[in-house]
């Protein structure tokens, strides 16, 4: 996994809103710009934050980039914490 690349295009997100908007819009031009494997980027195309960050991706980049994003703040708990229902442990 090249995780650096997808931290830099996690905090380039958070970062640039015009970068965040054609990433929400057009994420396969967004992705063509960095080196990511085919996994990556199938990861960051359906947004699957928990695979991501059990890849080892930095937890604050995912957090600060899913508002940017186009994600919802609630479906970050939900995705981070799959075993919770309801606010149940």
């Amino acid at each position: 996994m090249s995780r650096y690349q997808v931290d830099k295009l996690l905090r380039d997100i958070r970062r640039d809103p015009d970068m965040a908007l054609r990433f929400r819009d057009n994420v396969d031009s967004v992705l063509a710009a960095y080196q990511l494997d085919s996994e990556e980027r199938e990861l960051l195309k359906r947004w699957e934050i928990r695979k991501l960050y059990d890849r080892g991706v930095n937890p604050l980049l995912l957090l600060l980039a899913h508002g940017p994003a186009g994600k919802h703040m609630r479906d970050y708990s939900m995705a981070m914490n799959p075993g919770r229902v309801g606010g149940e442990q």
